[in-house]
């Protein structure tokens, strides 16, 4: 069974983390969120602002480097990033959305949530948003500001937005 994060120790734990030394202090840090149920490696360097907001399984791996206002969550859907991965500052990682509500007083419906892999060696570049369902392959470069709404092939880059999204492999 999947190690599940634990919302109200994580909550806590992530206020202790934000008074921390932003860019030091990282196997403190990787131990504190690992009580938090966090499947974190000890190696995995994580900014003090990062917020998590998942209940679900989050996976963090070796040497990954999760850099400063990356917010991630939004639903209880598993969240795996892979090893020697970096995400850049103010990246989104979200695995929950809303179906469209084709009536009613509101266009969002009923909310779900799909898993997100981020495989190994993956560079997510700063402001990204990555959301619900997708896999990103291994050493796969997701350039800044993009929308990631489909799977990308390892050993590729991926530039833009949803539809439009550019991959090159």
């Amino acid at each position: 069974m999947e190690k599940r994060c634990r919302t109200p120790l994580l909550w806590l734990t992530q206020l202790i983390i934000g008074v921390l030394p932003p860019t030091r202090l990282y196997p403190l840090k990787a131990r504190l969120l690992s009580i938090s149920g966090v499947d974190i490696h000890p190696s995995a360097q994580v900014c003090s602002s990062v917020k998590i907001l998942t209940s679900g399984y989050l996976g963090i791996g070796a040497e990954t480097f999760i850099a400063h206002q990356v917010i991630i969550g939004g639903g209880d859907a598993s969240i795996t990033i892979g090893s020697h991965c970096n995400i850049g500052p103010c990246v989104k990682i979200f695995s929950g959305g809303h179906e469209f509500a084709p009536t009613g007083p509101r266009a969002a419906g009923t909310g779900y949530s799909k898993p997100i892999v981020i495989e190994d060696g993956v560079w997510i570049g700063a402001g990204s948003m990555i959301l619900r369902g997708v896999r990103i392959g291994k050493r796969a470069v997701i350039c800044a500001g993009s929308v990631v709404t489909r799977n990308i092939p390892a050993e590729s880059y991926a530039v833009g937005s949803g539809i439009s999204l550019l991959v090159r492999s």
